[in-house]
C-alpha cells in the first residue's frame, strides 16, 4: 500500500478559493449577455454593485417597477421576498443624447439576472424599461 501524502487544508481552501474566482461565469458577463439580449452595449465591468431586497408584497413603488418589467418581458413577481445583487453598467450605445451617463441596471438573484433598467441620475433624468424603442 502507498502512503499518501496529506496536503495541508489551508492550501486546499486557497486552491478551492481561487479557482473559484477565476473559473465560474461572474454575474458581470452574465449581466452584460442579459444586456446584449436587449440590444445594449455596456462596458464589460460594472460601475456598482449593491445587495438588494425584493419585498415579499410589493409596495405602490414595486409595483411600477414591475409594471416596466412587464413591458420588457421580465417579471419580479416569482421573485418577492428574495435577495439579490444590483449591477450598474454605462451604456456605451444609448440611441440618442441625454446630455449625461446613462445607465443600466440589473438585478440579479442566485447568480441569474431576472430584472432590469435604464436610467440617468439627475433629477430631471429618466428610467425607462429595458427594451428599446428604437429599433
Amino acid at each position: 500500500m502507498k502512503l499518501m501524502k496529506l496536503i495541508p487544508v489551508s492550501i486546499l481552501a486557497a486552491a478551492a478559493a481561487s479557482y473559484t474566482v477565476f473559473s465560474q461565469d461572474s454575474d458581470a458577463d452574465k449581466c452584460v449577455g442579459f444586456l446584449l439580449g436587449y440590444g445594449w452595449e455596456v462596458e464589460n465591468e460594472p460601475r456598482s454593485s449593491s445587495d438588494v431586497n425584493i419585498p415579499a408584497v410589493f409596495d405602490e413603488v414595486y409595483k411600477s417597477y414591475n409594471t416596466m418589467q412587464l413591458e420588457a418581458g421580465l417579471d419580479l413577481t416569482p421573485y418577492a421576498g428574495m435577495s439579490g445583487t444590483r449591477y450598474t453598467f454605462l451604456i456605451t450605445n444609448y440611441p440618442v443624447d441625454a446630455g449625461e451617463n446613462v445607465y443600466a441596471d440589473i438585478i440579479c438573484v442566485n447568480g441569474e439576472p431576472i430584472a432590469g433598467d435604464i436610467m440617468t441620475v439627475s433629477v430631471n433624468g429618466f428610467m425607462h424599461s429595458l427594451k428599446r424603442n428604437d429599433q
